[in-house]
């Protein structure tokens, strides 16, 4: 996998003003209070329907609207990369599964799922009754035809790159109603994936680039007009495999040019919602709290600030650790992110994830260790970003330089020079660089693409046999206390080396209509049950 790939979910695709903030993911969602779908790693059945709400309170056949900016380009289940193209489509189609509030993985179209022994085959079992708003039975074949359009060698998904050297290939199971997924090695993480950029289910003989023309899905809306660049309005699937749960009678989502826009929109009640894409925290600042509800929710998407470690002066380790000690975590937190964050502390494990690492001191301004760490000498060097990190540069700048031992530029180029085709891209090769990373469904995948030696994507040249040994090692286990064991020893080497520093994690935080009801954020896919409007 190479970086000229540059649609793939990791970049900021990029960012607009919109997402113009360190950590903020592109996808919020939709969902009915009180998840109560069971799921996990191994052998999970259950019904993907959320908690109901109080019934005497449940308004049927209301209209949500949404709203998103403009992608200014097709919309396509298979290649979408935008916030807004990923929410028109998840009111149509749906996936095999979806992360939950607390980051496991919850059954959608998977009712259930195991692993072999060997942890190198996931067998996922398709739910049974569901249909394609045509009509058409979904069936493990439509899952395989899916799966194989993403992972084909020529695939132009963004989604391909989670898989790619992990998934071998997908076949319809013998008993006619699973489908097995082979892999290159163990995952225990692999159902995460399944939620991923691009999982979406769609008929065995979908031809990419028609969705506009004929969108299909087993999802619980059926588009009835599409206006690129304007509007789509839906209306509900009356053979929804979970209608008992969907209470709207209609969903309309609205294209905009700006976050600004969206913002006027919810203003002047236009809209009933800014989910399904951030906004930037000085935009929404005029909001009346009192006249909406807020939600807000922690996500995995950092930026992160990759340090040279195969030359001066980023080859010693004391220079990058004495960097991560000169920034004031919580000023970043503040001026950069609206206070819409939490503090990263050097490595991946963000705040969504179940497992985070144990007996790391969380780091923050020290200037005595600062100046002990560097030993008296001055470190020069540049900071190279995207207009999309100008600000999070900007600061860096002036902490480092502040605290002193440093003396610090900053490069911003535009983003098609940043991350421009090839390994020899700023992103790759410069000395100091900021790039976003949006939200991943397993930590795994940040471990591998930011620090081992082969990742076409790790920036900071950084090499340890023993960090790739215990990151396999998590890979292929599924027992929890092991799995927390691994985590710990990894993200201490990431402490400790610091190749990478993580300043920060960002906050999604929405606003909504008070007569809109069981909106809540999850880190990733898009639900409109257990929705209603009145």
């Amino acid at each position: 996998m190479h970086a000229r790939n540059r649609t793939d979910s990791r970049f900021p695709r990029r960012r607009p003003a919109v997402l113009g903030l360190v950590g903020v993911t592109a996808t919020l969602a939709l969902a009915a209070c009180g998840s109560t779908s069971s799921g996990g790693s191994n052998n999970n059945d259950a019904t993907a329907a959320s908690a109901t709400p109080v019934a005497d309170k449940i308004v049927k056949g209301g209209t949500l609207t949404v709203s998103g900016v403009d992608p200014g380009t097709a919309v396509d289940p298979l290649t979408t990369a935008s916030p807004a193209g990923t929410g028109i489509v998840a009111a149509v189609a749906e996936q095999l599964t979806r992360i939950a509030a607390d980051g496991s993985a919850q059954p959608v179209l998977a009712d259930k799922w195991s692993v072999s022994g060997d942890g190198k085959t996931w067998t996922f079992h398709v739910r049974q009754g569901v249909t394609f708003q045509d009509g058409t039975p979904l069936t493990p074949k439509d899952v395989v035809a899916s799966y194989d359009r993403i992972i084909a060698p020529k695939s132009p998904s963004p989604g391909k790159s989670s898989f790619a050297g992990l998934l071998k290939d997908v076949i319809a199971a013998a008993d006619g109603e699973s489908v097995d997924f082979h892999l290159a090695r163990p995952f225990s993480d692999f159902p995460a994936l399944t939620a991923g950029s691009n999982t979406y289910i769609l008929p065995a003989d979908y031809k990419a680039g028609s969705w506009e023309k004929h969108p299909v899905g087993t999802g619980p809306f059926v588009v009835k007009q599409y206006s690129r660049g304007q509007s789509v309005h839906y209306e509900a699937n009356p053979s929804y495999w979970d209608k008992a749960h969907l209470y709207l009678g209609a969903l309309d989502f609205k294209l905009y040019k700006d976050a600004q826009a969206r913002v006027l929109a919810l203003q002047s009640g236009e809209i009933d919602s800014l989910i399904g894409e951030p906004v930037e925290a000085s935009l929404t600042a005029a909001l009346d709290p009192s006249k909406f509800e807020v939600a807000t929710v922690p996500n995995a998407g950092f930026t992160a600030f990759a340090l040279r470690a195969d030359q001066a002066p980023f080859d010693d380790v004391k220079v990058r650790q004495a960097i991560a000690w000169a920034l004031d975590r919580e000023g970043i937190v503040k001026t950069v992110l609206g206070g819409a964050g939490t503090l990263g502390n050097d490595t991946v494990y963000g705040p969504v994830y179940q497992i985070k690492p144990r007996g790391l001191a969380q780091r923050q301004q020290d200037p005595a260790k600062v100046k002990e760490l560097l030993g008296g000498k001055t470190v020069s060097f540049t900071i190279t970003a995207s207009p999309a990190d100008e600000t999070l540069a900007t600061v860096i700048q002036q902490q480092l330089n502040q605290v002193g031992g440093f003396k610090v530029k900053i490069k911003i180029l535009p983003s098609s020079e940043y991350y421009a085709d090839g390994n020899d891209a700023p992103w790759l090769s410069a000395p100091a660089t900021l790039t976003y990373w949006a939200s991943r469904p397993s930590p795994s995948q940040y471990n591998n693409f930011l620090y081992f030696k082969s990742s076409d994507w790790n920036a900071s040249k950084y090499s340890n046999p023993e960090l790739e040994k215990l990151s396999a090692q998590y890979d292929a286990t599924t027992d929890q206390a092991k799995r927390q064991e691994l985590v710990d020893q990894i993200a201490k080497i990431e402490y400790d080396e610091v190749p990478v520093i993580v300043p920060a994690f960002g906050k999604s935080k929405t606003f909504s209509s008070k007569k809109v009801h069981g909106l809540h954020l999850l880190p990733s896919s898009t639900l409109y049950t257990g929705v209603w409007v009145g």
